[in-house]
């Protein structure tokens, strides 16, 4: 059974690894910025702000993978070939690559051969590499992926209540992390449940919520679709009481608890939930309405840069983090005044974001280095082949 192509998650894909981005770039520029003055203050909310990426890649990762998989049969042995080879091969690919990236700027960094080979093992165990963790997030996802499906299909009479379920889960687990694993000493536990308290950040378990959701949204998505397609006023207005809700939280604890910058802006605290999930709504609402205007005349140009980087935003997230490196370097080199900052953390985010793409695209277009970034490609195409699949197309 074909599926159609979901041109709103292009949109989504598209401004998620722009939001990605500008986490990775504010969050460097925050460093250099004095504890509660304005700049550190608007800079810190900007980062919780953007704290939704990771759950709205889960939600629509879950989402294209049920849209594809759910309403055909498939064999669990050759959905875990076709998968794990575009994921798989860069995590392997861009570990090994990151190591050695390290080791021509870290003073101390050790070449010999078994320091490298544990240094290796290390890091493909842990997604220690930048931010590769999401990669093993995904392919802990692959794995369970089939039974996922089976039991969705029978508990279908009861996905309202188990959305329902997943969600107050969700909310019990990000509470759990943010009161009690975040001063947990981890010494005290046996070893394998101290690697796991240890790596949380990384383990699929705790963005349970993200994948069901999407998956749920996949499968009533006709439902879903009818329902919100005159209420884009209701989601826009959810979407700003929510930001509203979070940076009053935010500045509760940064300002009159003082917590630290780390725990004022947690990925996973219950606050980020329903915001996040808000925001997911929002981006989907607004790919469906481009969904439909993408093609008309004045909006060609645009439909391109849209295709063009939520086709490259699985390859701009394996490469932003050399962009960034040169970002990182041209600032400690330039010792910008303070009032420079805000316009250079703009122009940062815009080199990172079209270099990144660029870069991508170049070396998907290469036949099997092209594997790196998750595309597939052949010594000699098919003149009538269009663009080459990627990680992000092969998922519709």
């Amino acid at each position: 059974m074909k599926k159609t192509h979901l041109y709103e998650i292009d949109l989504m894909r598209a401004f998620i690894i722009l939001g990605v981005v500008c986490v990775h770039v504010i969050s460097f520029f925050d460093t250099q910025t004095k504890a509660f003055t304005p700049t550190n203050i608007g800079f810190e909310a900007a980062l919780s702000a953007f704290h939704f990426t990771r759950e709205s890649f889960m939600f629509i990762t879950g989402l294209v993978l049920f849209h594809t998989y759910y309403h055909r049969q498939f064999k669990a042995s050759s959905f875990w070939l076709k998968r794990f080879k575009l994921i798989a091969i860069p995590y392997i690919a861009w570990t090994a690559l990151y190591i050695l990236f390290e080791g021509t700027y870290l003073h101390h960094f050790s070449w010999a051969p078994q320091a490298l080979l544990g240094k290796f093992a290390t890091a493909l165990a842990t997604g220690n590499q930048f931010f590769l963790y999401y990669l093993l997030l995904t392919m802990q996802l692959y794995l369970v992926f089939p039974w996922m499906v089976k039991l969705l299909k029978k508990s279908e009479s009861i996905h309202g209540w188990l959305f329902a379920g997943s969600f107050a889960l969700e909310l019990g687990l990000m509470a759990f992390n943010q009161f009690y694993l975040q001063g947990l000493n981890t010494h005290l536990l046996p070893g394998w449940l101290a690697f796991i308290v240890q790596f949380r950040d990384r383990f699929v378990l705790t963005y349970q919520f993200w994948f069901v959701a999407g998956a749920i949204f996949s499968i009533h998505y006709d439902q879903i679709y009818t329902w919100f397609q005159r209420r884009f006023l209701v989601v826009l207005g959810g979407f700003a009481l929510m930001l509203s809700v979070l940076w009053a939280h935010f500045a509760f604890d940064r300002l009159y608890l003082h917590d630290s910058e780390s725990m004022s802006v947690l990925v996973l605290q219950p606050i980020m939930i329903p915001y996040s999930f808000a925001v997911t709504l929002l981006l989907w609402q607004a790919g469906v309405k481009w969904s439909r205007a993408r093609l008309e005349s004045g909006h060609r140009l645009l439909n391109r840069f849209i295709q063009f980087f939520a086709g490259a935003s699985f390859g701009i997230f394996l490469v932003h983090p050399l962009a960034l490196h040169f970002v990182e370097v041209a600032e400690y080199a330039l010792h910008p005044l303070p009032a420079l900052r805000l316009p250079l953390v703009v122009v940062s985010i815009g080199f990172v974001y079209f270099s990144s793409g660029l870069l991508a695209y170049a070396i998907g277009r290469v036949p099997w280095l092209s594997y790196i970034v998750g595309v597939k490609t052949k010594l000699h195409r098919d003149a009538k082949t269009s663009a080459p699949k990627t990680a992000a197309t092969t998922s519709h």
